[in-house]
């Protein structure tokens, strides 16, 4: 009886630790954390395409080039008069759009100027007891009959492109606004004196005018973000009239979160997470999804306004690396449009979007012929012959119950090396730690394959679940 009792023993304690373990190979480490998964209206945003375009027309599109928004110099407020622009055609923006690949585009509705491309109806209270019209607004400029964000919004529901604004709430030059704050002292010529109160109060009607008259918003963007007395009213707009938008500088403001990755050249960290930590900093083990989104320029020295017909654009190639750098690297693309003086795309800048677009398509239109399959922590990739390959696309389901897993990996190529046949032979520098929504792997040269194999080093929060696992021949 003691010997049957003790064999009893021998195995139950045998399926308890097969039923504690995780099977994985010798060097992989597998955690239990629970990763957060985005909300759907997250899923919503990543699920557009890769690119998107941030549309820079307003009143520091007619100003001197070296100013760039009035940003450098407080006091400036440009003429009304000076927003006078031949023709507007929103269509024309939207093509571009469409020739590059876009499906979603934020315009820029107020920026540190001050001036409001929409026909604002907000009134207020000078300090001087004076109450007056926000003046500062396209209905009292030379084309004082037009709604800009109305026709960008029709152009682009026209087209299916997805819709954001962009608003800036800390910064305005005619109301003397400075990082949220008014400034005290003398005013400049045409800035308005007004309290600390009416300011917030003017920002509150705005873009409560901005969210509830032009549709859904798939985007709203806050450059540079807002003040903390402003974000209880914000929220409270938020939910009323675009709780479904992503917020750009919306972290501890909506559930719905976008971050800036943190520079505007188009570059991303190799390994870039979805997550952030309690503090609002990218984390792979953050609590909260925050996805990132890397802005850029077409026009060189980080320039966003239209600089005019002889400033110079970037290249194409390094357009393409930028696209390597940011989606290849699991952040949103987002480019800049600055519509010239005249209300239309530059036709260069117009072509160079172009012939980026057609790049993308010819490069990632069509993946190889192949098909996957995965088992536990391996996924191999096999084409129906010896192929040349240059690189992988791999994306994690983020629908998926384990989310965003990945942590550690490598990839292998089966080929012919020497004496071996059918060897999996590492393809450097193909390692790496995050995939995420996606992830770019680039060979550096072509390499001549059977199949490629993905292996899963480590996870947190389950086993991986890929989305898509495909091979491109580019070069």
């Amino acid at each position: 009886m003691m010997h049957t009792r003790y064999i009893k023993s021998i195995f139950w304690i045998q399926i308890f630790f097969q039923l504690i373990s995780i099977e994985v190979r010798s060097h992989e480490i597998t955690n239990v954390k629970l990763n957060p998964h985005p909300t759907p209206d997250q899923l919503a945003w990543l699920e557009q395409s890769d690119i998107g375009f941030l549309i820079h027309y307003n009143m520091a599109t007619y100003i001197p080039v070296e100013y760039d928004g009035c940003n450098r110099v407080p006091s400036l407020v440009p003429d009304i008069d000076l927003f006078y622009p031949d023709t507007v055609d929103t269509d024309n923006w939207v093509q571009t759009f469409v020739d590059t690949g876009a499906k979603y585009a934020i315009l820029v509705a107020k920026h540190n100027c001050g001036f409001a491309t929409w026909p604002t109806n907000v009134h207020f209270q000078l300090t001087t007891n004076e109450t007056i019209n926000y003046n500062y607004s396209v209905t009292y400029s030379p084309v004082s009959d037009t709604d800009y964000v109305d026709h960008f919004v029709d152009s682009c529901n026209q087209a299916g492109i997805k819709t954001g604004v962009y608003y800036s709430a800390i910064w305005n030059n005619w109301l003397n606004v400075q990082d949220a704050r008014v400034q005290p002292g003398p005013l400049a010529p045409g800035q308005m004196p007004i309290t600390q109160e009416t300011y917030e109060s003017i920002v509150l009607q705005q873009l409560e005018e901005l969210w509830s008259n032009y549709g859904p918003l798939l985007e709203i963007w806050f450059d540079g973000g807002y003040s903390q007395s402003l974000k209880a009213g914000i929220s409270m707009l938020v939910q009323k009239y675009q709780s479904n938008a992503s917020i750009f500088n919306g972290f501890g403001l909506t559930n719905n979160s976008i971050r800036n990755i943190g520079n505007e050249f188009g570059y991303a960290n190799e390994d870039t997470w979805l997550t952030v930590n309690d503090d609002g900093q990218e984390d792979p083990n953050g609590n909260h999804y925050s996805v990132p989104e890397c802005p850029t320029t077409l026009q060189v020295s980080d320039r966003w306004f239209y600089g005019g017909a002889d400033f110079p654009i970037r290249p194409l190639q390094e357009l393409i690396d930028t696209y390597h750098t940011t989606v290849g690297r699991n952040c949103k693309l987002v480019f800049d449009l600055a519509v010239g003086r005249d209300g239309l795309v530059d036709q260069k800048h117009a072509i160079r979007y172009k012939e980026f677009g057609d790049y993308i398509r010819d490069c990632y239109g069509k993946p190889l012929a192949s098909e996957f399959n995965c088992s536990g922590n391996i996924c191999i990739l096999r084409f129906p012959s010896t192929q040349l390959a240059d690189r992988v696309v791999i994306r994690e389901n983020l629908r998926s119950p384990s989310g965003a897993s990945i942590r550690q990996w490598s990839l292998d190529g089966l080929m012919m090396w020497g004496d071996c046949l059918s060897c999996w032979i590492p393809i450097p520098p193909a390692k790496g730690q995050s995939i995420g929504n996606k992830r770019i792997v680039l060979f550096g040269e072509a390499v001549l394959m059977q199949g490629i194999r993905f292996n899963v080093y480590s996870t947190v929060g389950g086993p991986p679940v890929l989305a898509q696992f495909d091979a491109y021949l580019c070069q």
